[in-house]
C-alpha cells in the first residue's frame, strides 16, 4: 500500500488531520511500511494528500503520542515495531485491563452480543450442565487499532443474572461485573493457552487474521471461593499483537 491509494475528503465532518491520522495508521499495517520502510517526510506526506503540512503535523503528533510511529535522528520516521505488541501477564484477571490502562491503550468494543443459547459440548463438560439446557452467552470484540481479541463467555445457569442488564451495561470488566452483581469473590483459573490457525468464522470477528499466521486461543474455567464453576471462556487473539507473560516464583 502507498500513499497514492488514500484520499482524503475535504467535504467530510472528520477533521482533516484526524483523516490523515487514519491513513497514516493504517499505511503502518500494510507493506513495506510494516517491515521497517521509512515513511514519506511531511511534504510528501501533504503533497500527495493534497493537504498543508501543518495538518500532516498535528496527524503525525497523534501517531507520535500513540506510541505508532518513532522519529530517529537524520534517518526519518518509522513505524515503531518496538512498542507494537500487547504485552501482558497471566497474574490476575484484572491485570489485563491495568495494563492497557498503563500503557494508555484505550481498547473499543467493536462487537458485544447477548443471547441465551445451547452452548457447545465443550462448555457443557466444563460448567456441568445437561445437554438441553439453555444458559446466557457474552460475545465481545475488542481492540486498540481495530478488533485484535475475540472472546466468548458462557455464564453458569445457576448465577443469577440478568440479560438484559447485561445486554444493557456493555460490560468491558466482566470478572469486576460479575462480584460486584453476585457478591461473590472469583479465586480461581484453570486456564489453557494454545495456538491454532483461524477458520471462517474467527477471521469474520477479527479480519486482521489471516491463513498463514496461528492465533493465540486462551481458555478460563472461573470458580468461586466456595469452588463453584462461575464462567467459561474462550478467547482468540492475534498472536502479532498479543504477547502473555507468567511470573512463577518458588
Amino acid at each position: 500500500m502507498h500513499l497514492r491509494d488514500y484520499c482524503v475528503d475535504k467535504e467530510a465532518k472528520t477533521p482533516l488531520y484526524l483523516q490523515v491520522e487514519e491513513i497514516l495508521s493504517d499505511l503502518l499495517r500494510h507493506e513495506p511500511y510494516a517491515s521497517g520502510e521509512k515513511l514519506p517526510n511531511e511534504w510528501e506526506i501533504a503533497e500527495e494528500l493534497d493537504v498543508s503540512r501543518n495538518t500532516v503535523r498535528k496527524a503525525m503528533y497523534g501517531l507520535l503520542n500513540k506510541n505508532l510511529i518513532v522519529r530517529k535522528k537524520n534517518r526519518g520516521t518509522f513505524k515503531n515495531t518496538e512498542d507494537e505488541r500487547i504485552k501482558t501477564t497471566l497474574n490476575n484477571w484484572y491485570s489485563f485491563n491495568e495494563d492497557m490502562q498503563r500503557q494508555k491503550r484505550e481498547f473499543k468494543l467493536y462487537e458485544y452480543q447477548v443471547e441465551r443459547v445451547r452452548p457447545p459440548s465443550e462448555v457443557r463438560d466444563k460448567l456441568d450442565i445437561p445437554s438441553n439446557k439453555k444458559i446466557i452467552k457474552l460475545l465481545r470484540t475488542k481492540g486498540y487499532l481495530e478488533p485484535e481479541q475475540y472472546v466468548e463467555s458462557y455464564f453458569h445457569p445457576d448465577l443469577d443474572l440478568d440479560e438484559e442488564e447485561i445486554r444493557r451495561l456493555r460490560i468491558m470488566k466482566l470478572y469486576q461485573f460479575l462480584e460486584e452483581k453476585l457478591a461473590i469473590k472469583i479465586v480461581f483459573s484453570h486456564e489453557e493457552i494454545s495456538a491454532m490457525m483461524p477458520d471462517e468464522t474467527i477471521r469474520s470477528h477479527l479480519p486482521a487474521a489471516d491463513d498463514r499466521t496461528p492465533i493465540i486461543v486462551r481458555k478460563m474455567l472461573i470458580h468461586d471461593e466456595d469452588g463453584n464453576k462461575i464462567a467459561y471462556s474462550i478467547g482468540y487473539y492475534l498472536s502479532s499483537r498479543f504477547v502473555f507473560s507468567l511470573n512463577i516464583s518458588r
